[in-house]
């Protein structure tokens, strides 16, 4: 058995294979140099230079492109801790604007955990989107004080002004609509956000006024 620390993520482990000179880290799946002077015995052999040259030359640790590389940017600021897997998506979807299916599998294997996992999470909070998002998101607030306030017809409104679909995104890519539980205006309402703006007491007139600034 020998002691191991990975140079990409730091991970240390203890190494018990055959292997002559790198093991695999378990953590981000860097290739490791094991020193000479650990070299399990078990594993020695006697190579020629020429064969030595081959080995170190296929096993050179290779540098994580694309989305392998971006998430595990922010994996390793998290430190590796399963526990910030809503941090993580949060952040990804941030820089990303979606999550596709190559980024959850990429978050599940580099936290070693497992897919559903992260699938679970994903799905369960409206903040995370498994589709792309058109350029801006609004959300119409359904709760029961806005509901009784008139935001059914606010969300008809918005729909046919658009020419989209609840949970939709409009053809040219710059808008998606969903609806939320709440958005915590409740005095407001009947409340609509777009992106980052809250706009509450609204009347029909108002949404076709809004939605204008942001073509």
């Amino acid at each position: 058995m020998v002691e191991l620390a990975c140079q990409h993520c730091n991970y240390k482990w203890d190494y018990q294979g055959e292997n002559e000179y790198y093991a695999t880290c378990p953590r981000c799946r860097y290739k490791v140099r094991i020193p000479e002077d650990k070299v399990p015995r078990v594993g020695r052999k006697k190579l020629s230079l020429e064969s030595k040259k081959k080995t170190l030359t296929e096993k050179r640790p290779v540098k994580l492109r694309g989305i392998a590389a971006i998430v595990n940017k922010v994996v390793q600021e998290a430190q590796y801790d399963k526990g910030m897997l809503i941090q993580i998506l949060l952040k990804l979807q941030r820089s990303f604007g979606w999550l596709p299916k190559e980024m959850l599998t990429e978050i599940s294997k580099q936290l070693e955990i497992p897919l559903s996992q992260v699938y679970q999470v994903a799905t369960f909070y409206k903040a995370f989107s498994l589709a792309p998002r058109g350029r801006h998101l609004i959300r119409v607030c359904m709760g029961t004080s806005c509901k009784v306030r008139g935001s059914h017809t606010i969300l008809e409104r918005v729909q046919n002004h658009l020419s989209i679909d609840k949970d939709g995104t409009t053809l040219d890519g710059k808008f998606s609509l969903e609806t939320v539980n709440c958005v915590g205006c409740c005095a407001l309402g009947p409340v609509m956000t777009v992106d980052d703006d809250y706009h509450g007491n609204l009347k029909l007139p108002d949404v076709d006024r809004i939605l204008s600034k942001y073509r």
